[in-house]
C-alpha cells in the first residue's frame, strides 16, 4: 500500500500542521511531572497518531499506545497503563503514554474512565498525550482541566495535490490532466485516503465536477450504463457516502416494489464488497465498485423513478433530534461504531427502524444491553419505542 510506503519516516517529512508539530515537541521538552497532558484534536487522517509516533522516535521515548474507545472502563485502563504512568520502562528510558480516540469514552458507559484518566495525568511521572476527532465531545470537554489542546487542521487542496504529485513522480506514473485536483477534493483533507485513491485509480475517470446530489441524480437518470458509470465516477466524496446516497434514493423511489427490492439487493452486495475492501485495506478492488453499480443497480431500476436530495432526514426525525439531540446522537454514535458507519448515517438510515423494532421487548432489552444504555438512555429507548410506529408512518 502506498499509504504505508509513503508514511513519513521523520517529522521533517510530515505534510502540514507545522504549528502543531512545533507545539508538541516544545511541550515534551518542557514537560515535568504534574504538568498537563497534551490533547491533539482534529479530523481523521490529519496526522495526529503519526505525529505522536514520530515525536517519540525523535526524542527517544518508549511509546505505550492505547485506544481509549476500546478500553472504556477504569479497571481496563488501570491494567493497561497503570505502570506506564508511574515509572520508567524496563529499557530505562522515559515513557510516552498515548491515549487515542478519547472522544470514544461515551456517556455513562465509561465507568469512571474519564476520572481515572484525569487523576492519572495529575500523578503521572511520564508525559501523556491524547487524541480526539471530535473537539465538542463531552468527554473531551471533561478532560479540559488536565490537558493543553493542540489543534490539527486538514491540509489544503494545494498541499494534498503537491504531495500526490511527488508520489506519482516517484512511482513513474503520469496522471491525466485534472486527476490530482479531483482526488485531492474527493479525499476532503484526508491524506491517507488521497494516496489510496491515487493508487487505486478510482478518481482517474472523473470527467466533470459535480455535487453529490448532482452525481447521484445523474446516475438515476442515465440513459444507459455508460452514462451511469460516468455519473458515479464524477461523485465527489467517499465511496461509503456514495453508497449511502444511492441507498437513500432507492428507498425513496417510486419504482415497483420488485424492482426496488432488486436494487436494494445490489446495494447490499456492494456494501459487503466495500466492507471487505475497508477491512482488508485492499484499495485496488475499489475499481470494481462503480462498474458493478453501473451495470447491476442501474439495470434493476429500469426506466427511472429514483432520485436523491441532500437532506435525507425525515421531518418527524428532525424534530426528535432537536428535542432529544444529546441522547439520540449518543445512541447513533454507538450504533455507528458497531456498524462501521457515521453517526449521521446511523440516525438517518437505521434509527427509525431500530426504534420501531424496540416495540418488541426482546429486541429492546438486547439493544439496551449491547449498547450499554443505562439510566436515562435506557428510559429514552423505552419511551421512543412507544412513539416509533406512529412517527414512522408520517
Amino acid at each position: 500500500m502506498w499509504s504505508e510506503k509513503y508514511r513519513p519516516a521523520s517529522l521533517d517529512l510530515m505534510v502540514g500542521n507545522e504549528e502543531a508539530k512545533e507545539k508538541i515537541v516544545l511541550w515534551l521538552k518542557r514537560w515535568k511531572p504534574g504538568a498537563k497532558a497534551a490533547l491533539l484534536v482534529g479530523p481523521p487522517g490529519t496526522g495526529k497518531t503519526t505525529l505522536v509516533h514520530l515525536v517519540a522516535q525523535k526524542l527517544g521515548l518508549y511509546l505505550v499506545e492505547l485506544n481509549a474507545s476500546d478500553t472504556r472502563t477504569k479497571d481496563k485502563l488501570s491494567k493497561r497503563i497503570g505502570e506506564a504512568i508511574s515509572s520508567d520502562n524496563l529499557l530505562g528510558t522515559r515513557t510516552l503514554v498515548f491515549l487515542d480516540e478519547v472522544d470514544g469514552l461515551a456517556g455513562r458507559a465509561d465507568y469512571g474512565a474519564v476520572e481515572f484518566i484525569k487523576d492519572a495525568v495529575r500523578k503521572s511521572e511520564n508525559p501523556v498525550v491524547m487524541a480526539a476527532n471530535d473537539p465538542e465531545a463531552d468527554e473531551v470537554k471533561k478532560l479540559s482541566s488536565v490537558t493543553n489542546r493542540i489543534e490539527f487542521q486538514k491540509p489544503t487542496l494545494e498541499v494534498v495535490e503537491a504531495h500526490l504529485a511527488k508520489i506519482a513522480n516517484n512511482e513513474g506514473i503520469t496522471p491525466e490532466e485534472g486527476r490530482l485536483p479531483a482526488i485531492a477534493k474527493a479525499a476532503n483533507g484526508d491524506l491517507r485516503s488521497a494516496i489510496n485513491l491515487l493508487q487505486s485509480g478510482v478518481a482517474s475517470a472523473k470527467d466533470e465536477e459535480m455535487t453529490a446530489s448532482q452525481a447521484v441524480n445523474a446516475f438515476f437518470g442515465a440513459p444507459d450504463e455508460k452514462a451511469a458509470l460516468k455519473a458515479l465516477r464524477a461523485y465527489p466524496d467517499q465511496p461509503r457516502e456514495k453508497l449511502r446516497n444511492l441507498f437513500t434514493g432507492v428507498v425513496r423511489s417510486r419504482v415497483h416494489e420488485d424492482r426496488k427490492a432488486a436494487a436494494l439487493e445490489v446495494i447490499s452486495r456492494a456494501d459487503l464488497l466495500l466492507g471487505r475492501i475497508m477491512r482488508g485495506k485492499d484499495w485496488r478492488l475499489l475499481r470494481y465498485l462503480d462498474p458493478m453499480l453501473a451495470e447491476e443497480l442501474w439495470r434493476a431500476l429500469g426506466d427511472g423513478g429514483a432520485s436523491y436530495s441532500l437532506d435525507g432526514v425525515a421531518w418527524p426525525l428532525q424534530v426528535r433530534i432537536w428535542n432529544d439531540s444529546k441522547k439520540l446522537k449518543e445512541i447513533g454514535l454507538r450504533v455507528g461504531r458497531r456498524l462501521g458507519i457515521s453517526q449521521r448515517g446511523s440516525l438517518v438510515e437505521d434509527m427509525p427502524y431500530m426504534l420501531l423494532l424496540c416495540g418488541g421487548a426482546a429486541f429492546r432489552d438486547e439493544l439496551v444491553r449491547s449498547l450499554d444504555l443505562e439510566g436515562t438512555y435506557g428510559e429514552f429507548v423505552f419511551r421512543e419505542a412507544a412513539r416509533a410506529r406512529p412517527a414512522s408512518s408520517l
